[in-house]
Formats: structure tokens, C-alpha cells, sequence
């Protein structure tokens, strides 16, 4: 009798035990794991940001896998870990469906990072699945505060797609690989970010109302033909053991910081297999801004004269400027891309004889000629450029007039050794990629067996791109993925194309204004090249200062030409203060606030004792703009003697006062601290 009572004790004892929440503390940070309900929380500071998630796996039979509904009991495992982020330890909670399907929920946490890594890992036999949901949670969470808004990224920066930062709604559209929610009136914020792009896409949704969100799901295997640009659904994972992205969470005093933090973390543990980039910031001119398609080798030895004759002291800090042939400069190579590099070798050897570096273009993963049809011979090979289009659901991918190749075919990887081999025996010092996301789209089949997502595919192109350049050219992205790229090229453009009006100033400095922390990322980020002609002076102001917040210089005009506007661009262009700003390569970090697609009107940037400010009216009224001291770290009530940089005025400025401006422009203000 006394040992069934005794056994009959243990047992509750056992279940209670087990029925117990598990909880971490680190940091600051608080994760509860209800082992009954298969649920967990995070607090920081006594404040929950995600409250009651499960996590699920959606099997390629349309069987759904939830922690939740597991009832099985719940293992929790404790490791300590040491990598590139330092040390911490990984906690798993692992449950199991009573077909041997074991979903594995890991929680790490580093002693260095103020937040939680979060991955799910499904084990089993013969596994196939294209969506893994590591957080999703449809509880209300009204703790961030009463005016939140929503971070929506865009995957790419393509078809002029814009960052929207818009009051938390439930109709809000899903946020691309990083998705941020936050309280306007105090910076506070929730931050969910994907850590690595190499397999999956990542989506990030979050939904509400202003005063709470009362929905979150991080979904790997996100696709949407608005935002990845795909017609099909994400590409499946098969094998016995499938694992999401890492995801980051955190929860930030200043989402701002949480944003640099993300991208910090990121490059940490998806380094980049291109060799990072040992020379000073790009500076310099590419053809598409004006010349677009009536490149030829007069005007583009013309705009090499100009830099040396005109502009001698726009150089970097290496004292070096590019001089790059975008798309047609087949135009100086007869008989198209497999034909004579004769004249191209020439250009590249003139820009050498003036101490400039020249620079190329090529879209690796589009066929602009398939309205000719399929049969026409894919340059470095036998293949047939209809046997390298990838395949979809629809037929082909088809954006931008370009059809996608499929980046594993050996046809593609052909053609791209035989081009760009042509162009590295030629000299060049730098190229500028274009139309990359039309590699990392979704397939029915790759070539290569073995891969199954578009991301996948993507990593299996760029690698091989980097290969075939051998590591003499700095290569800059354009059109691309904005977080997978990051680990194959050196500099990326910010944002789609833009030219020289105001408004297109604006469209631009929207991707600085959410995305600078993307110079974290990538050696350095672009604003695209900057075209000057035809426009008032006050205008070019803010074109030019648009480069300068974004981290680079490059010039798009037709310089073969002398034009009105050259001479006071030519003294902006080679002042001492403004190539100082960009010699460290860093954008500055914008400030204030806008809504919708708009771009901030101010951003800042420190460097050692002084203050940068740069402050844009892009209206053609007369404006004037406030700024707000606390968020640029100057002192309210204090009044700081500042220098206006473009016209080299003495100003006073203060909280209290407003930028006072005429019409559409820029000015940019350094203030010694």
C-alpha cells in the first residue's frame, strides 16, 4: 500500500514538474516556455513583445505540424556555444507527433547580442515541406505603446518598389527578411529579422492597430509576385532533418539602433564570400544616366577627359575615380558580346594612361533576346538560350523585358565564364551587376537537381560570378536581393533607378531613410547615379547630398558635353569637406519622421568632434523644417555655430529655429561639438 502511494506521489510530483513553465533570464531578457500549451513569451525589462507563439511546420501533403497541438510531453535541452558571436548557450525544446515528426524549437542566447536567436528544426523520414514558421502568435500585445507603426522591407529594390513605414493596421502588407513594429512617440520597438537568405525567403508579418498588433508570424518560404516577384509558390525542402533561417529578436530602446544591430549580427554570421573590399569609397561616373544607349568609345573617352582636365581633385581617398560603361558598350565590341574587344581594351588602357580606373556592366541571369525565340546559341557553349530559361508555373519569368536563366544550368555558368573572362582579360577594376533577382526566383526545376529553392539557386549563380572575376574588380550590385547579396558584392545601390528631378531625390533617399543600415551590410551602399543636367542648382544641390548621405559618389551626366551646370558642381564635387564626409563609407542615419513611401528631411552623421546634418525641401514651395535636437544628440536650448557647407555660410542653430528654404534643395550643415 505505502509503495503505491509512494509511486502514485512520484508521478505527480513528475507531472507537475513537467507541467512547470521553463524560463531563461539573460540580458535582461526573459524567455517563458509553457510546456503544457507548447507556447513560449519574451519580456525585456518587464515588458512582453511576444507573448503565448507556437511554431509550425506545414508538410508538402498540406499537413499541418504545430507545437501547440502536440501533446506528447516536451524536452528541453541545455548546450553551451562558442562562435564568431562569442559564447551563450542553446536551449531546445523538442516534441514529436506520434508519426516520429520531431519539431525542435532552439532559443540561443549570446552573451554579446541584446536579443534572442530563434530557429525551428524539424527531424523525420523523407521530410518534404516549403514553409516553416519558427514564431507565430495571435495574441494582443498592447505594451510597446499607443501610436505604433510598421516597417515593411521590400525584398529588392526592382519596378521602383519603395520601404512604407505606415500605421499598424491589419491590413498591412508583409515585410520582406526583416520586419520592424514601433512606437512612434518613444523609438521603442520589436525587431524580427532573417540571418540568413542561402535557402529560404523570408516573410515577416505584423498586423494590428495603432494601440496594440495583435498578429506576428515569421514565415520561411515566403512568396508574394509583389514583393519577391515570383508566380509560384516557395520551392520544398526534402531530406530527415529541415531547419528555418535564424531569426533575430530583439526589442530596442531606438528601433533605429535595433536596425544597425540586425545588420551587425547579420554579416557576422552570413560573412561574405566575396573578399572584402581593401580601397577607398567608390567615387566616380557610370554611362546609363544620360548616355544610356548611345555609348560609344568617343563620348566615354570624352567623360574620362573631363575628369582629368575638369574635375582633378574629385578622387577618393586613394585618389582614384571609376569610369564605367554600363549596359551597350557591346557598341564598341563588333560582332556583339563574343565578338572583338579590341576597342574596349583601348578605352581601358586610355583611362589607365589618365590614372582612372574603368569600370564595366553586365546582367549575368537575363536574356534580353527571347522574343527572337528559344533556338538562338547562348554565348561560352552548345546550349540553346530556351534550355537555360528557368522554368515556372507559367511558363518563364519574365520582368523588366529581361527572361531569368537558371543560375545552375552549366549553359549560364558558361556564358558567365567566357563574358566576364573577356572583360577581366580586358582590365577592368569594377563592374556593376544588374538584374539579380532574377536569379533567386522560383522554379518547377533547376538544372541542378539538388537545389530547390530560388535561393538556393541565387547563392549557386553569385558564387560562381565571384569566381569568374578572380577578385580583380570591385563588384557593385544593382538591381538585387538587398540582404542576400550582401555576401557577393562589395556595394549595393540603394534603391531603384533614379535620375535628377527632386521627386526622384526623394524616391531614393526613402531607401536611406529605412534602409542606411544596410551599410552595415555591404562595404558600401549607392544612391544610384547622379544626373545634373537640366536641373536649377538648388535641385543638383540635393541630388548631390543624396549621394553623400547614401556613402558614394557616382556622376551620370554626359561629361563629353559642356553644359552650364558644370562649374559649380565641379566646386562641390572637389571640396575637401564633402569628400572628407564619404571617405569613411558609411551612410548617415536618418532622423525625424515620414509616413507612407516619403523620404525623412534630415539625416546625421558623426565624425570624431563635428556634426554633419543634411536637411532637403523637397517641395518646390518654400519650406521650413525643424529639426528634432534629442533625436541628432545635440543639446535642447544649447545654440551650436554651424557652417553651411555648399555655400560656406555661418549659421546658428537651434531646437527652436526652423531651416528656412526658397524652393526645392538642400543644405548641409557641420557643427563642431
Amino acid at each position: 500500500m505505502k509503495t503505491a502511494i509512494f509511486a502514485l506521489c512520484f508521478m505527480l510530483i513528475t507531472f507537475m514538474l513537467s507541467a512547470q513553465p521553463f524560463q531563461v533570464k539573460k540580458n535582461g531578457i526573459t524567455l517563458t516556455y509553457n510546456k503544457q500549451t507548447g507556447t513560449y513569451s519574451l519580456s525585456k525589462d518587464q515588458i512582453t513583445y511576444i507573448k503565448d507563439a507556437s511554431a509550425y511546420l506545414m508538410l508538402a501533403n498540406g499537413q499541418k505540424v504545430s507545437t501547440d497541438k502536440l501533446k506528447d510531453g516536451r524536452q528541453v535541452t541545455e548546450m553551451f556555444i562558442k562562435n564568431n558571436f562569442g559564447k551563450g548557450k542553446r536551449y531546445t525544446v523538442s516534441s514529436k507527433t506520434s508519426t516520429g515528426i520531431a519539431l525542435l524549437q532552439h532559443f540561443y542566447f549570446y552573451d554579446t547580442i541584446d536579443g534572442v536567436i530563434l530557429e525551428l528544426e524539424v527531424r523525420g523520414k523523407n521530410i518534404a515541406s516549403n514553409e516553416l514558421v519558427p514564431i507565430l502568435s495571435n495574441a494582443s500585445v498592447a505594451s510597446l505603446g499607443k501610436s505604433l507603426y510598421q516597417l515593411a522591407v521590400p525584398f529588392d529594390n526592382d519596378t521602383f518598389i519603395s520601404y512604407e513605414n505606415n500605421v499598424l493596421a491589419m491590413n498591412n502588407k508583409s515585410s520582406a527578411e526583416v520586419g520592424v513594429v514601433y512606437d512612434r512617440d518613444s523609438g521603442k520597438g520589436l525587431l524580427i529579422g532573417s540571418l540568413d537568405q542561402s535557402v529560404w525567403k523570408s516573410g515577416i508579418a505584423i498586423k494590428g492597430d495603432p494601440g496594440q498588433y495583435t498578429h506576428l508570424a515569421t514565415q520561411a518560404g515566403f512568396t508574394d509576385v509583389n514583393i519577391t516577384r515570383d508566380s509560384m509558390a516557395h520551392g520544398a525542402i526534402k531530406g530527415d532533418v529541415i531547419r528555418s533561417p535564424k531569426y533575430l529578436v530583439s526589442y530596442d530602446k531606438d528601433w533605429r539602433i535595433g536596425l544597425e544591430n540586425y545588420a551587425k549580427i547579420h554579416r557576422k554570421l552570413s560573412p561574405a564570400y566575396v573578399k572584402s573590399w581593401q580601397g577607398a569609397t567608390p567615387v566616380g561616373w557610370n554611362s546609363w544616366g544620360v548616355i544610356q544607349e548611345k555609348l560609344n568609345f568617343q563620348n566615354a573617352a570624352g567623360t574620362a577627359d573631363y575628369f582629368a582636365k575638369d574635375i582633378p581633385y574629385f578622387r577618393n581617398a586613394d585618389g582614384e575615380a571609376f569610369i564605367d560603361l554600363d549596359s551597350f558598350w557591346d557598341n564598341m565590341t563588333p560582332g556583339g558580346m563574343s565578338g572583338d574587344y579590341t576597342q574596349l581594351k583601348q578605352f581601358v588602357r586610355y583611362c589607365d594612361s589618365l590614372g582612372l580606373k574603368p569600370g564595366v556592366y553586365w546582367a549575368p541571369f537575363t536574356d534580353w533576346g527571347h522574343g527572337s525565340g528559344p533556338d538562338r546559341k547562348a554565348e561560352g557553349s552548345q546550349f540553346t538560350f530556351g534550355q537555360l530559361w528557368t522554368k515556372t508555373q507559367k511558363g518563364y519569368h519574365n520582368l523588366d523585358g529581361g527572361r531569368a536563366l537558371d543560375p545552375t544550368h552549366p549553359g549560364t555558368l558558361a556564358r558567365m565564364d567566357v563574358i566576364l573572362g573577356k572583360l577581366v582579360d580586358c582590365g577592368f577594376r569594377m563592374i556593376k551587376v544588374d538584374f539579380l533577382s532574377h536569379a533567386a526566383i522560383e522554379s518547377t526545376g533547376f538544372y541542378d537537381k539538388k537545389i530547390q529553392t530560388g535561393m538556393q539557386a541565387y547563392e549557386v549563380g553569385m558564387k560562381h560570378l565571384v569566381d569568374a572575376l578572380q577578385g580583380k574588380m570591385l563588384i557593385y550590385a544593382a538591381i538585387s536581393p538587398s540582404l542576400a547579396t550582401a555576401q557577393f558584392a562589395h556595394m549595393r545601390r540603394i534603391a531603384c533607378d533614379a535620375w535628377k528631378t527632386i521627386d526622384q531625390t526623394q524616391y531614393t533617399l526613402n531607401s536611406v531613410s529605412y534602409g542606411w543600415w544596410q551599410t552595415y551590410l555591404y562595404d558600401f551602399i549607392d544612391a544610384d547615379h547622379l544626373v545634373f543636367h537640366d536641373e536649377s542648382p538648388e535641385v543638383n544641390k540635393a541630388r548631390l547630398l543624396s549621394g553623400v548621405v547614401t556613402g558614394t559618389i557616382i556622376l551620370g551626366d554626359d561629361l563629353s558635353k559642356k553644359e552650364n551646370w558644370q562649374p559649380k558642381m565641379n566646386q562641390y564635387l572637389q571640396d575637401p569637406e564633402i569628400l572628407k564626409i564619404i571617405a569613411d563609407g558609411k551612410s548617415f542615419r536618418p532622423a525625424g519622421f515620414a509616413e507612407g513611401k516619403a523620404a525623412n528631411t534630415y539625416y546625421y552623421k558623426k565624425m570624431g568632434t563635428e556634426l554633419y546634418v543634411a536637411v532637403f525641401n523637397y517641395n518646390t514651395a518654400p519650406a521650413a523644417i525643424k529639426i528634432d535636437f534629442i533625436q541628432i544628440g545635440l543639446v535642447v536650448g544649447k545654440k551650436y555655430q554651424a557652417v553651411e557647407l555648399f555655400e560656406k555660410a555661418e549659421a546658428e542653430l537651434s531646437a527652436e529655429k526652423s531651416i528656412a528654404f526658397e524652393q526645392a534643395g538642400a543644405k548641409l550643415f557641420k557643427i563642431a561639438l
